[in-house]
């Protein structure tokens, strides 16, 4: 659990004009707030976390707690936040697998439409299969004559079930016969990747950046529709012989189910304002990455179009819930 306390900045002048808000929004937020990441701590969701939360403490004045409390890919620090009060203070910053978990987990603790209020996106970016040096992957060309050649004798590690689902969905349009070796997080799967443990896996290049820019691992290949500025000598999925995986990702905000939307919409305009700065755009885009800031209102319309598209997916790679 890290606290990170108002008195540890120096408070900005910068801010946004915000429309007339209820006496209670403007106040906000009237004690500590909680962060929940449902991820351990060093991967991409943590990640966007220290570098959104402690700005967004700043611009509160205010102490905000990032709790760790990773499991279950999400849904155990998740339920946390469904059963908290509705007033802005125990917030959630959640992936993908939002969308993807109803539809891999048989019994959910919660309703992922009622239970939450989606507040904005913080980043957005596509997905990267990384390799191995260690174990002989520094190159897609290697890992994929390697896995044609041998069939069943590869897996891919994931790091939750964006990854997984991604991961499946390279299974089906390579042709490959290769299996999904689960992990509770990023940075436990990029341990095991350094030590050549397991040739491949998922995740984000937001988490995988600084080991490709060490050498100790290597992205392969990206899920986006082009190349990534950041790294361009990277190929795409498609440039790969592995068309049809253009998948993007968030790591987004959520609050309670009930948030009123005033509140959610003065907590979206904060993110903003934060997204803006120029230490935090230069930050992400180093990240292959990029900012969010969607309204709360199109926010929860993409989140229930993505359940749609999830559902859709796992039926074709024939995922029952577990």
């Amino acid at each position: 659990m890290t606290v990170i306390n108002r008195r540890g900045f120096v408070v900005g002048a910068a801010g946004l004009t915000l429309a007339p808000l209820p006496g209670w929004a403007q106040e906000f937020p009237a004690k500590q707030v909680r962060v929940i990441v449902p991820y351990p701590a060093g991967g991409g969701t943590d990640i966007v976390a220290r570098l959104i939360v402690p700005r967004l403490a700043e611009r509160w004045k205010q102490t905000v707690i990032i709790d760790n409390k990773g499991g279950a890919s999400g849904i155990l620090g998740s339920d946390i936040v469904a059963k908290a009060a509705p007033d802005g203070h125990t917030l959630l910053i959640m992936t993908s697998a939002h969308t993807i978990n109803p539809f891999t987990t048989k019994v959910l603790p919660y309703n992922t439409e009622r239970d939450f209020t989606p507040i904005t996106p913080l980043v957005e970016g596509t997905i990267a299969l990384v390799g191995s040096p260690k174990a002989g992957f520094d190159t897609m060309a290697k890992f994929m004559a390697a896995a044609r050649a041998q069939p069943g004798k590869y897996a891919y590690g994931s790091t939750e079930n964006t990854t997984r689902m991604v991961g499946e969905l390279f299974r089906l349009r390579s042709g490959l016969k290769v299996e999904n070796v689960a992990y509770k997080g990023a940075a436990p799967m990029l341990q095991e990747l350094a030590g050549g443990h397991i040739p491949v896996g998922f995740t984000s290049p937001l988490t995988a950046m600084s080991h490709h820019r060490a050498g100790t691992l290597r992205i392969l290949a990206v899920t986006s529709g082009k190349r990534l500025s950041v790294l361009p000598d990277v190929p795409t999925m498609a440039e790969s012989g592995v068309p049809g995986i253009d998948q993007w990702a968030w790591f987004a905000l959520f609050g309670p189910g009930g948030l009123p939307p005033a509140l959610a919409r003065r907590i979206r305009d904060d993110v903003v304002a934060v997204l803006a700065e120029p230490e935090v755009k230069a930050r992400i885009a180093d990240l292959a990455s990029e900012p969010g800031g969607e309204p709360p209102d199109k926010f929860a319309q993409r989140v229930k179009s993505e359940l749609a598209t999830w559902q859709a997916i796992a039926k074709e790679a024939g995922i029952q819930p577990e």
